[in-house]
């Protein structure tokens, strides 16, 4: 039964209760219930909420008000992230200053929030505009200044022409460009305030074990992180001077032919006038700092590069004299800017060594171990190694190769066989064909020099083998051959196949890795294996080769990582000033705590010009002498407002405390946050600078927990109705505050819990959904209608059954298949009808998700008190188990129909109902009956013959 009701009376009825009684307040903490600490990402105040922040705080509402009416003391705070560029350039737009400009928003913001009807604890409030705020975000960073957490250095920052500013490595977007004004960005060597996260990079990806996180936001953060296990090794240059290279790969140190400097690298300017070609190599430098990292990066395009003349290096392996270069595929950033190349195992070092004709050493052989099957190697047994040739006979008659089918064994291949003292390997290849199929008359077609290991067992020798296999490619000149001796001939016949189907007959790795030779002439070898061409280190594994290289040569065994220190200096006006003051000489000295706050001034043009506004502070200046004395001058620069959202969670806590920023007892009491809610674009940003922030306070004694997040869920997206994404130029923009007026709060929050799975989807807005979920509350409230006083069983099971479901589904951010379940209930209590009882206990089960109505309705049924703090039911295990269950029936393992039982029944019932049934009792009848598999509900299996 429909029955409307006015959503906006309601509405304003109860959230005016609820603001006025304090219903959602976090409070002091209850030590008698068990905490949950909730967080949603701190929003900036736009002014305008859109539908994507209904989706980031509505929906995760619903989990809110289950986890409280399950008895948690619940905290789910909100507040505002206000500083930053979309504030200031708003204010500059209409002339204002930015705090008005903020104010006003956060104001209007507050109201928006307030319809939704969540249930934030507004009492635990914060902004990060608030002095109050910033006072202890100084005050932190003043600590990790005194620590050497936080540096002012010098290098190569992201400076973006349109917000004339530096910018972070992760706001700049894969294509190069400003993630907030899609700018390209431009790289500058400049002064720069960093924090060292760097120092904090192994404790960052271990500490991922420890959390309760989607796998694939773990794995954004270890590839952002991306950490690399290697070596240190200096080359001497000609110059004098040593240069240290990272590498991953030290056991291929044999194998470098030449070196690869990035076009930014400092060597280059310090040693110009010994580089002949410095005009050439600047040039070339300079356009490719102009290019972004993934256009760098971008393995297809053509290599290229300047050698640089006049300066050459020595292979301390070797001591082999190789030359330098520099190329726009080796950046800066990553471990020293400076790579050894060795083209036989790195694909772009090939290219480029193909390109400009520098010398390609392999040092590294595949290793293939067989572990299944008759030739498996048998573990702790005497080996007999054994250098032999592989053979690739190739007939171009008719485009097939000479391969062997071994009688007795099962065994597919080439021919191969070992090389006898005196000869080499082409010989022995030749001796070896002839010997085994009789062909006489090859011509050497592609000599590779490539060699495989192989541990196997010998079938026929009956023993381990450990074969070095070297590939001799020869083409089949004519058919002529002679006899095979019987002895080969019983072991093996020869066959001629097509090379489509070389890859289905092999059954060895020397055979099948001659496919992959024949597919890829360029083969080039990777991954880790046997070295060669190695001096004393020949046939060592690559794992003992990579220390005892390094040892050899003096390199350092370390790791090396993508991650960048985090740039955090703005050269912008409204955020946090950087609380920093330089004496007469020019050292940085912390601004003490009990001059903290240290305000922004407000006598300040904060037009960009890439010059810091706060220079042109006559009040800064001032109140900086009047302080410290005369020639002391104030930092001018403010933080990135990644920094504010870094710790705001420790705040909301203990959001009035003066004396610190969040107490240890509070701590104790709320942290870690037990559940945030947030967006996928802060995976490599706040949450890994936010997991940063937390792990420096952790190193300085200022919090207990290492991690601030147990467990993470990423929202989707909402797309347009037109399933783009939504945009003002597009025009389908949904605005919520018209949805609200026109269907209700509650209306708009379950339709965007019904859309699909909360995490990593995107959905489209649909007019028709809404109305939908609409047309459900509306049923709601007239079924109340529907109570009887003789309540169906199949209406009470239903029940169980969906209270079960929900609140499960609702612990797994299943909000969509809660809600049909919720429906499904519906249909069957207008249907059958339904208790007073079980009509309270259904309201209590949707409460989380339509909180306005049910709470009317809970009033108008007699109830006192919120229903929000009511006991969500717990379903009777009973009533929520099915009383029937339809399992298929299998005859020798074959599914050959399907008996309707009790969910107790045991094996004699189910072969009645078995017998009972025309179809099944004729495939049984003609058979003896071996055995019964029979798990209740589940299977039951006929063994017959």
């Amino acid at each position: 039964m429909h029955k409307r009701f006015d959503h906006q009376a309601i509405e304003k009825k109860w959230q005016e209760n609820w603001k006025e009684s304090g219903i959602y307040d976090a409070g002091a903490r209850d030590q008698s219930k068990e905490k949950e600490y909730i967080l949603v990402e701190w929003p900036y105040p736009s002014g305008n909420l859109h539908i994507g922040h209904w989706y980031a705080f509505a929906v995760p509402d619903i989990y809110v008000r289950y986890k409280r009416m399950t008895g948690k003391q619940v905290l789910y705070p909100m507040g505002f992230d206000a500083f930053g560029l979309p504030a200031e350039n708003a204010a500059i737009k209409h002339n204002v200053n930015p705090r008005e400009w903020t104010e006003s928003n956060i104001k209007y913001m507050k109201g928006q929030l307030g319809s939704m009807g969540t249930a934030f604890s507004w009492d635990k409030t914060t902004s990060s505009t608030d002095p109050a705020y910033y006072k202890w975000t100084q005050w932190m960073f003043s600590q990790f200044f005194e620590n050497n957490i936080a540096y002012r250095g010098e290098g190569v920052v992201n400076w973006c022409p349109g917000c004339h500013t530096v910018i972070a490595n992760e706001q700049v977007l894969a294509d190069g460009t400003c993630e907030r004004s899609g700018d390209m960005i431009e790289k500058k060597r400049m002064p720069q305030w960093m924090l060292r996260i760097t120092g904090f990079a192994d404790e960052l990806l271990d500490g991922l074990e420890t959390v309760n996180w989607p796998e694939h936001i773990k794995e954004a953060q270890r590839q952002w992180i991306g950490r690399s296990k290697g070596a240190e090794i200096d080359f001497k240059l000609s110059v004098g001077e040593k240069l240290t290279v990272f590498t991953t790969r030290p056991d291929t140190l044999f194998g470098a032919t030449y070196l690869v400097l990035a076009p930014e690298h400092s060597l280059i300017e310090k040693y110009k006038d010994q580089i002949t070609n410095y005009d050439d190599v600047s040039a070339y430098a300079q356009q490719a700092k102009q290019k972004s990292e993934i256009e760098r990066g971008d393995n297809t395009k053509e290599k290229t590069g300047v050698k640089l003349e006049g300066i050459t290096a020595t292979n301390p392996a070797n001591n082999e004299e190789i030359p330098v270069y520099i190329a726009d595929y080796v950046l800066a950033g990553y471990g020293t800017g400076a790579i050894m190349a060795v083209p036989a195992h790195d694909e772009r070092d090939s290219a480029f060594a193909k390109k400009f004709n520098l010398p390609i050493r392999r040092v590294v052989e595949p290793l293939f171990i067989q572990t299944t099957g008759g030739n498996a190697f048998h573990e702790n047994e005497a080996v007999i190694p054994r250098h032999a040739a592989c053979v690739v006979v190739h007939n171009p008659r008719d485009n097939t190769y000479l391969a062997l089918e071994w009688k007795k064994d099962l065994m597919h291949g080439l021919v191969t066989g070992g090389v006898d003292k005196g000869e080499d390997i082409i010989e022995a290849a030749r001796r070896e064909v002839h010997e085994e199929t009789g062909y006489k008359n090859l011509n050497v077609v592609k000599d590779q020099d490539f060699s495989i290991h192989c541990k196997f067992w010998h079938r026929v020798k009956e023993e381990n083998r450990h074969a070095r296999f070297t590939y001799v490619f020869f083409e089949l000149e004519n058919n002529e051959k002679d006899t095979v001796s019987e002895k080969e001939m019983s072991l093996h016949e020869a066959q001629w196949i097509k090379k489509s189907e070389l890859k289905s007959f092999f059954t060895v790795f020397e055979a099948e890795f001659a496919v992959t030779l024949l597919e890829k002439p360029n083969y080039i070898h990777t991954s880790s294996g046997l070295l060669a061409n190695s001096a004393e280190f020949d046939g060592m594994d690559s794992e003992t080769a990579k220390v005892a290289i390094t040892e050899k040569v003096g390199g350092r065994m370390t790791n090396t990582y993508r991650l960048r220190d985090w740039s955090i200096g703005r050269q912008r006006y409204w955020g946090v000033p950087i609380p920093i003051v330089y004496d007469p000489e020019g050292r940085a000295q912390v601004v003490p705590k009990e001059h903290l706050p240290w305000r922004l001034p407000e006598d300040v043009d904060f037009t960009p010009t890439g010059e810091p506004p706060l220079a042109k502070s006559k009040e800064l200046k001032e109140r900086t002498e009047r302080i410290f004395g005369s020639g002391w001058t104030p930092e001018v620069e403010t933080m990135d407002t990644f920094v504010d959202s870094s710790w705001y969670f420790l705040r909301y806590i203990d959001n009035k405390n003066s004396e610190c920023l969040s107490s240890e007892e509070v701590q104790n009491d709320w942290m870690q946050v037990d559940m945030y809610f947030g967006g996928a674009e802060h995976t490599t940003m706040h949450l890994l600078y936010s997991r940063f922030w937390q792990r420096a306070l952790k190193r300085l004694g200022l919090v207990k927990h290492a991690e601030p997040y147990i467990r993470r869920a990423n929202h989707g997206l909402i797309l347009g109705p037109d399933g783009n994404k939504m945009s003002k130029s597009k025009g389908n923009v949904v605005d919520p505050d018209e949805q609200v007026t026109l269907v209700g709060a509650d209306t708009v929050k379950m339709y965007l819990a019904f859309m699909g799975p909360y995490e990593n989807n995107s959905y489209s807005w649909d007019i028709g959904g809404i109305a939908g979920i609409r047309r459900f509350l509306e049923r709601v409230n007239g079924l109340s209608a529907h109570v009887v006083e003789n309540e169906p069983k199949v209406t009470l099971s239903l029940l169980h059954k969906t209270i079960k479901k929900v609140g499960d589904d609702i612990a797994e951010f299943k909000f969509n298949t809660a809600i049909s379940a919720l429906m499904i209930f519906v249909n069957q209590a207008e249907k059958g009808g339904l208790s007073r009882k079980s009509y309270l206990l259904f309201l209590r089960t949707l409460a989380p998700f339509a909180a306005h109505l049910t709470e009317e309705l809970w009033q108008e049924a007699g109830n006192p008190g919120s229903i929000h703090v009511a006991e969500f039911p717990a379903h009777d295990p009973k009533l929520a188990i099915d009383d029937t269950v339809t399992i298929g029936v299998q005859i020798n393992g074959k599914v050959r129909g399907s008996v309707t039982l009790q969910t107790n029944d045991d094996e004699n019932t189910a072969m009645d109902a078995v017998r009972n049934n025309e179809d099944l009792r004729k495939r049984i009848d003609s058979c003896e009956i071996k055995k019964v598999i029979y798990i209740r509900g589940r299977i039951l299996n006929i063994i017959a013959e």
